[in-house]
């Protein structure tokens, strides 16, 4: 399968909390991070599509560059990512924010022809979670032209 990624990298915060957990509990799961705290985060946008006979593109870069800014970027940084309306009730986990973006993101860029398969979110340069698009059936592969 052919796909093309833009990376993405914004600056904001969040603190690691859950109303269901006692302090003890709290500090246990989430230790300094209940406190507000900052990353450079790094967002990774993976999509794929068929490409336009007349361009050679499936994705135009530049409007995928505009939705995820648009989307994603401008509402989140130099925030608090706990008080950004696409978070409310959720926690601001990589495992939560992985899933929130997904679905911000999955329809408006199948509007404009790009499928979505993967995200990447990175609070630093060591970890990091990755959601995937389920199993599709067999997509015959894209050859380069003769």
């Amino acid at each position: 399968m052919l796909t093309l990624t833009r990376r993405f990298v914004f600056s904001a915060a969040h603190r690691l909390a859950s109303p269901t957990l006692d302090a003890a509990q709290a500090a246990a799961a989430f230790g300094d991070c209940q406190r507000i705290h900052g990353h450079n985060f790094r967002l990774e946008v993976t999509v794929t599509g068929t490409p336009d006979p007349a361009t050679g593109f499936f994705c135009n870069v530049l409007e995928l560059e505009r939705l995820v800014r648009e989307l994603v970027v401008a509402p989140c940084d130099h925030r608090l990512l706990n008080e950004v309306p696409l978070f409310a009730g959720v926690p601001p986990t990589m495992e939560m924010v992985v899933q929130v973006l997904w679905r911000v993101l999955e329809g408006p860029l199948a509007a404009r022809g790009m499928r979505l398969v993967a995200l990447t979110w990175a609070e630093t340069e060591d970890h990091w979670v990755r959601l995937e698009a389920p199993a599709t059936p067999a997509e015959p592969r894209t050859a380069a032209p003769a």
